[in-house]
């Protein structure tokens, strides 16, 4: 799946994020989990736990409640009106949390990097890099566009 341009509609921006990454996420979470239980001790399990946990989280939010916002400020801004009512009073909120989540997100695999040192988990390493491309299109292209477009509407 090709990357949409920056300045791809947004809700195709979604669609993409939700498609390779979120996508991507679902399917490696399970591989990985298997990988380390092959590893003695409880730490590395706890850790992946942790991670594992706040990811399901974060997607869950961000295909339940931001990205249906977002693409709904796109389809009005097509149609050529206001802004859409939305669940909450403007995006920033749940954006400013989901930017705090993946800074959390990222200490995690952070920490779960270090303590599998040296273990030649590829899965985790593509894992890491996937995490770190899916978050740069969210914090620097996909919600700095979402709240500039509310803005328009409103």
């Amino acid at each position: 799946m090709q990357t949409p341009a920056d300045d791809a509609p947004l809700d195709e921006l979604c669609q993409f994020i939700v498609l390779r990454h979120h996508a991507y996420l679902h399917r490696a979470l399970p591989v990985i989990e298997a990988q380390l239980a092959q590893i003695p001790g409880d730490e590395v399990r706890a850790a992946f736990a942790d991670l594992a946990g706040q990811l399901h989280s974060h997607l869950a939010k961000e295909e339940n409640l931001l990205f249906p916002a977002i693409e709904a400020l796109a389809r009005a801004d097509r149609q050529g009106s206001g802004r859409p009512a939305l669940p909450f009073s403007t995006v920033l909120y749940p954006i400013r949390l989901m930017e705090t989540e993946h800074a959390r997100i990222e200490a995690a695999i952070a920490r779960l990097r270090d303590l599998t040192q040296g273990m030649g988990l590829a899965e985790l390493t593509r894992l890491e890099e996937d995490v770190h491309e899916h978050h740069r299109a969210e914090n620097e292209v996909l919600f700095p566009r979402a709240l500039e477009l509310e803005q328009r509407l409103s």
